[in-house]
């Protein structure tokens, strides 16, 4: 798992932060002005990239937050179950089992190449590892 601190302030929409040992999604984020004797306050709001849920948390400026490392890479699809869908890594060769993705346009696709497995061999996956968990970016075919 891993994962590097860096200050609340330079994170901008789009990228990945860590809240409540779940990486997510930054969707915005607002600076208010410091007070007559307080600090500047960061709000962030974000989605959870394994649960989906909203999350939203406000910090000081200047305090440091952790950020997922994000790795990525290439696999075809071993075979697909109710439960999980097992891909290998195509430069590794190592295998492991990976959820469903939340996302529907990706379910659609997986649940057309389950009922024709003659689309499994032409089928390659795009996976994201971080926080220790995978999950499924993207599917297209090769």
């Amino acid at each position: 798992m891993s994962i590097r601190r860096t200050e609340i302030q330079k994170l901008k929409t789009g990228q990945y932060i860590m809240v409540d040992e779940e990486p997510c999604l930054i969707k915005t984020t607002e600076r208010s002005k410091s007070g007559k004797h307080g600090h500047a306050k960061v709000r962030v709001v974000c989605v959870g990239m394994f649960d989906n849920n909203k999350r939203s948390l406000t910090i000081p400026s200047g305090h440091m937050v952790e950020v997922p490392e994000i790795i990525k890479g290439n696999a075809q699809i071993n075979f697909i179950e109710d439960t999980s869908i097992n891909i290998m890594n195509l430069e590794t060769y190592e295998s492991f089992d990976v959820d469903w993705p939340q996302e529907d346009t990706l379910k659609n696709k997986l649940k057309d190449i389950q009922a024709d497995p003659s689309k499994i061999s032409t089928t390659q996956v795009e996976y994201w590892q971080m926080a220790g968990r995978t999950l499924i970016n993207r599917v297209f075919a090769s």
